[in-house]
């Protein structure tokens, strides 16, 4: 490799097909560059006339937001576009870890540019962190075929190889109706529903996106007093329900004997998961003795009631 200052506009940008990084901020790179300037150059490659960026997509493109040109840069002297790409993927796996996506596009472009499969399972999976399975290679494979709204979400949200794997299994149109369910959520809500979602399709043999444009749904979307959160948690307690019908029967049933009997709300009471087992769950907090008594109090008060015997139909 040699050393040269290259002017920004000398580089063309519009040629991808080394790059494996597109969702960062740019913030702190930029306050980093009008301090000290460029202190790693980025790796470039010439096809043709063209000059091709090879690695340091977000500090060519920090130094697009400030007008910072020319700037320092090694180019590769090398025409096998696999030997180029492993350059940089062999630069950066030294230096920093890789998202999700960014593995997925690593896998990609060792495939499009011509790496065995089977060399790829064995030798680079491993280096990724990734069980080499080519099962595993081609669920990575998909993920980098996404629609580009769909990685976003992705990687604002850190989602888990699990639900990504999930959200992969819909189609185009279904994710892009999925996507302002799953953004107001946690990861675990995240994951459930669209485990919901898939029984619910796969048992009824109907489309997600026929699920997703029932009434229903289209009327909690469209409730203005509800919040993004409200509506994607409502949404997702609808589609448990129409996955567990028996167990939505017997939790409304438990919450309205609950609410009967006027159940303090700092004594938290929890049947087995899914009503399976015949044991119940209390639990509560006290910071003296006196907090502890009453707790135990009204538990004496509530167990003498007649109407508690009913909770013990749901065993």
């Amino acid at each position: 490799m040699k050393k040269e200052n290259l002017s920004l506009k000398e580089i063309f940008l519009k040629d991808e097909r080394y790059r494996i990084s597109y969702y960062f901020s740019l913030e702190e790179l930029v306050l980093s560059l009008k301090k000290v300037g460029i202190i790693s150059p980025p790796l470039v490659t010439f096809r043709g006339e063209r000059c091709i960026l090879v690695s340091g997509w977000k500090r060519v493109l920090a130094c697009l937001k400030i007008s910072l040109s020319p700037l320092p840069v090694f180019v590769i002297e090398e025409e096998n576009d696999l030997k180029t790409f492993l350059t940089a993927f062999y630069e950066n796996l030294a230096t920093r870890k890789f998202s999700l996506l960014e593995k997925a596009e690593i896998l990609n472009k060792l495939k499009k540019f011509g790496e065995e499969e089977k060399r790829i399972v064995r030798f680079y999976m491993p280096l990724l962190n990734i069980p080499s399975t080519l099962s595993l290679l081609d669920s990575y494979l998909i993920f980098s075929q996404l629609e580009p709204e769909v990685k976003r979400v992705i990687h604002e949200k850190n989602m888990s190889f699990p639900s990504v794997e999930l959200l992969a299994g819909f189609t185009p149109q279904e994710r892009k109706l999925l996507l302002p369910l799953l953004l107001p959520l946690s990861q675990n809500k995240r994951k459930k529903t669209l485990e919901d979602l898939q029984e619910i399709s796969k048992k009824n043999d109907v489309s997600a996106e026929k699920i997703l444009k029932t009434k229903e749904i289209l009327d909690i979307l469209g409730t203005k007093r509800l919040s993004p959160l409200q509506k994607a948690d409502n949404i997702r307690l609808l589609l448990k329900k129409k996955r567990y019908p028996a167990l939505s029967t017997w939790t409304d049933s438990f919450n309205s004997l609950l609410k009967r009997l006027q159940w303090p709300r700092e004594i938290e009471i929890n049947p087995s998961p899914f009503f399976e087992e015949e044991d119940f769950f209390v639990k509560f907090n006290f910071k003296d003795q006196e907090e502890l008594q009453a707790s135990l109090h009204k538990l004496q008060e509530l167990a003498s009631r007649e109407e508690l015997s009913e909770i013990f139909k749901f065993k």
